[in-house]
């Protein structure tokens, strides 16, 4: 059930929120923006600006209540933000995002958030291509038929398993994902370092991580293999 719902009028002047802004450090994006004296909760609205609904609708989009399938939405208090030094999230995203951050008013019956148009209350981030950085290891005797492959996998942010899948191939290494057996990813890649359960193989097959769509997520994220 949603906690607040949205005010038909502009915010007042004394609770506008202004000085919005957004850098990444250390794998996280931190958000922060200059608080109106009377303001102790705001909400925050994160999106991908080039969705449709934000396409078609504009800073519309934000108010309509099918928007929440992909807005990421969150009430924040003045004191997590002293406590925190801004609001913080975790790099989870690619290319461009934006964050709108809406004055709120509490009551003990409900939180009435403002409209706010005038974009002071609006940062962006950009990034390039997320990295996934791809290490495969062989170990296996020299009088073994077969050998376990250890394959382990850093990611900037989260990947969803869909895309990505490995191939196997006997004799040499795949040079596409119909270049040999392919296998789809089980679980997403979370930030950070991922160790995949070991496989064992032919001693004489080898294995190769790939998107399973080139043209899709080749354009949101770079596969380097180490």
């Amino acid at each position: 059930m949603k906690k607040w719902q949205w005010s038909e009028e502009e915010a007042p002047l004394e609770f506008r929120i202004g000085g919005a802004n957004c850098r990444t450090l250390e794998g996280e994006c931190l958000l922060t923006w200059n608080w109106p004296g009377e303001v102790k909760f705001v909400l925050i609205c994160g999106f991908d600006p080039s969705h449709p609904a934000v396409v078609s609708f504009g800073p519309e989009a934000i108010y309509r209540d099918q928007a929440s399938d992909y807005l990421r939405m969150k009430l924040y208090t003045r004191e997590e933000y002293k406590a925190n030094s801004g609001y913080r999230e975790r790099l989870n995203f690619t290319h461009h995002y934006v964050y709108r951050i809406y004055p709120c008013v509490r009551s003990e019956a409900d939180t009435l958030v403002y409209r706010q148009e005038s974009r002071s209350n609006e940062a962006a981030v950009s990034m390039d291509r997320a990295r996934i950085r791809c290490i495969v290891k062989y170990n296996g005797g020299w009088f073994s038929k077969y050998r376990t492959v250890q394959m382990s996998i850093m990611a900037e942010v989260r990947v969803p398993k869909e895309a990505l899948c490995y191939v196997k191939k006997t004799g040499s290494l795949p040079l596409h994902k119909e270049d040999g057996t392919l296998y789809p990813m089980l679980t997403d890649l979370m930030p950070g370092l991922n160790r995949l359960a070991d496989i064992e193989v032919g001693k004489a097959d080898c294995i190769k991580l790939f998107f399973t769509d080139g043209k899709a997520f080749g354009s949101m994220y770079e596969l380097i293999h180490e």
